[in-house]
């Protein structure tokens, strides 16, 4: 009996003899693995949420740099994290902070600026980090069909440069305003053919002393306020002590990787729908609120409710959209029998408020001689008399065709641009070429 428990003893000292000498070389083999495989980007790859941030990486990234040479603490490459530190990116291997801010940087070819300049501090404690510019911004950093792993957030650009200060933010080199078109649209034409005839920018800019401002009105839209709402989307609760701009700065911004956007409502910088679908029908709701009326630019009457600003409320020929009408009108588009002419205003991006400036969206008469030659009300009110009196002749017709029995395909095709023109409302001014040729195509047909 002892023999065989003797027996007994031996096989379990030998079981746990090679479980312990496999146990020991798992762990060394799991450290092995946890020392040295976090260096290979494909051990990243093996969480699926990191596929996408691989691709691009693997795709766009031309320099020979690992997961590790930018997410790791202290620039050690032993452990990883997901933000990346500024002495990641200024170390002699990749972007030396000497050299970055010691020469002048190109944007898509569009404009130039110094780093420098950007990474200095600012008022209410505001110090940018790398990241704060350059972040991985998925499908948003398209170019070239390949979503780039590093793309500039143009948000937070707008809302650094075009954000409401009380004190405005100047350039170090030349102390004009941050917000200043000229800073980035140095890549104006400064002649443009248009419809053979030529424009030339340095002759409203320079002699005639008209700002961007004053032709492209309402590019920038909405504030880029925090409200507290912002704050619940990464936050259950918030401490008192985080109310003001310096602290959330500090916490945020120069100790975190936290981008503009979260926080701050987003700026957009262009002119298309959002200025067509919110901008003008908030400003023509505060007309309506207070009663007010507008004043045709050319005539100098003034009219309740003028036909030519739709609302939602309003029926129009195109549907309920707001300005609809006026903006394919103004676009050259929306008749029917003729080919798109765009005014020429609107290949020079000139935009409603250029003319329609106050709240309520009047025109004064002498408008437009802040920009054309004096005089040029005058001009444009007899072309709308002239327009007025194609209206009528094409009117006449309409009537007339019906009696003589004329097809009912010319007939419908020649009102629906009658109604096109006289549901406008400018009688030729958003478009004065193009309305001329629906007007007078319907009525060679009808004829």
């Amino acid at each position: 009996m002892l023999e065989n428990i003797r027996k007994r003893d031996k096989k379990a000292v030998r079981i746990l003899s090679i479980v312990t000498i496999l146990s020991v070389i798992c762990c060394l083999t799991l450290v092995v693995i946890t020392a040295h495989k976090p260096n290979s980007p494909k051990f990243c790859v093996r969480c699926h949420s990191m596929a996408p941030s691989y691709k691009t990486w693997n795709e766009t990234v031309s320099c020979n740099t690992g997961c590790l040479s930018c997410h790791t603490d202290n620039n050690s490459g032993r452990t990883l994290s997901v933000e990346i530190e500024d002495n990641n990116c200024t170390n002699t291997d990749c972007h030396p902070f000497e050299k970055l801010t010691s020469k002048v940087s190109n944007y898509k070819d569009l404009f130039s600026f110094n780093h420098k300049t950007h990474l200095k501090e600012y008022p209410t404690n505001l110090k940018l980090k790398c990241t704060g510019c350059h972040s991985y911004l998925g499908s948003n950093a398209e170019e070239d069909g390949k979503i780039r792993h590093f793309g500039i957030d143009e948000n937070t650009c707008y809302i650094c440069h075009f954000i409401e200060r009380e004190t405005p933010l100047l350039t170090a080199k030349d102390k004009i305003a941050v917000d200043e078109c000229s800073l980035c649209h140095k890549d104006v034409a400064v002649k443009v053919m248009i419809y053979e005839k030529e424009f030339d920018h340095l002759e409203f800019v320079k002699e005639r002393k008209v700002k961007c401002a004053n032709c492209h009105l309402d590019v920038v839209h909405r504030d880029g306020n925090v409200e507290e709402k912002n704050c619940y989307r990464c936050h259950t609760k918030i401490p008192k002590e985080y109310l003001g701009a310096e602290r959330m700065h500090d916490d945020h911004v120069r100790k975190h990787k936290v981008p503009c956007s979260p926080c701050h409502n987003e700026i957009l910088h262009k002119w298309g729908d959002e200025y067509i679908d919110n901008i003008l029908p908030a400003r023509n709701a505060v007309a309506e609120n207070e009663n007010s009326s507008m004043v045709s630019s050319v005539t100098g009457r003034t009219r309740q409710r003028v036909v030519s600003i739709y609302t939602k409320e309003q029926e129009s020929v195109f549907g309920n959209v707001p300005y609809l009408l006026q903006r394919k009108l103004y676009a050259g588009k929306g008749g029917r029998g003729v080919g798109d002419s765009p005014d020429p205003m609107y290949l020079a991006t000139v935009n409603c408020t250029a003319c329609h400036k106050n709240r309520d969206l009047s025109v004064h008469p002498l408008t437009c001689n802040v920009c054309h030659e004096k005089g040029f009300h005058k001009t444009m009110a007899e072309q709308q008399e002239y327009i007025t009196g194609l209206l009528s002749s094409l009117s006449e017709l309409l009537v007339e065709s019906q009696k003589r029995g004329v097809s009912r395909s010319l007939i419908d095709e020649a009102q629906y641009n009658y109604d096109l023109v006289t549901s406008d409302g400018s009688f030729g001014v958003h478009n004065i070429k193009y309305v001329k040729d629906l007007i007078n195509y319907s009525i060679q047909n009808l004829e």
